[in-house]
């Protein structure tokens, strides 16, 4: 088992940073061995709240098989929804309570959203991997123990398409040069800054 490091960067169309722009704690990092290794889902369910019209938090990673549970923390109904293949799902209106669940079993990027209030979205990487994880404010990951071997690793943030990159793990530590994501997704607004500005006129 060898560590690997390494640090993202979000640039825009110009090849500029968007360094303060971006939350880059909202990246997930994940390693697939060409050997695929055993992945169990996760013992308890993952939470995904609707409060404030948003969802909270926006992205969570959970591993093939597991189950995300959506309460609902506002005092009107809302709707959970993907149209993403392989884990399409539609938990109906509902209003505050504990919520619904819905298990996970395709891996894969899902685009959560709500059908009442068209500004809130959320992502949910579904990995087969146990090799997951998030980087710091600053895009900078680590990973202390992946098997040796060649494998993919893939970096994705909800501003840009995920990035493969392929690499060999050794009998030492990795480190990578900078991995740069072009920011091609444009960022929805929160609910509440929506409805501050109508509010305005």
């Amino acid at each position: 088992m060898s560590a690997l490091t390494g640090q993202l960067r979000l640039i825009d169309e110009n090849g500029d940073s968007m360094a303060g722009e971006v939350d880059l704690r909202e990246a997930v990092v994940y390693f697939n061995p060409e050997r695929p290794v055993a992945v169990e889902p996760q013992d308890e369910e993952v939470l995904l709240t609707t409060a404030r019209r948003q969802f909270v938090p926006r992205v969570v990673v959970v591993e093939a098989g597991s189950i995300v549970r959506f309460p609902n923390e506002d005092p009107i109904l809302h709707n959970v929804f993907s149209s993403s293949p392989g884990n399409r799902f539609d938990l109906g209106l509902y209003s505050r309570s504990e919520g619904l669940t819905h298990r996970f079993g395709e891996p894969g990027l899902v685009r959560v959203f709500c059908n009442v209030h068209s500004r809130m979205s959320a992502h949910i990487v579904v990995v087969d991997t146990p090799f997951h994880i998030r980087p710091d404010g600053d895009g900078r990951f680590r990973f202390d123990a992946l098997p040796a071997g060649p494998g993919t690793l893939t970096a994705w943030h909800e501003r840009s398409d995920p990035l493969q990159i392929a690499v060999e793990i050794g009998a030492s530590s990795l480190t990578l040069a900078p991995i740069e994501l072009q920011a091609t997704v444009r960022q929805i607004a929160p609910q509440r800054e929506r409805l501050r500005r109508r509010r305005r006129y």
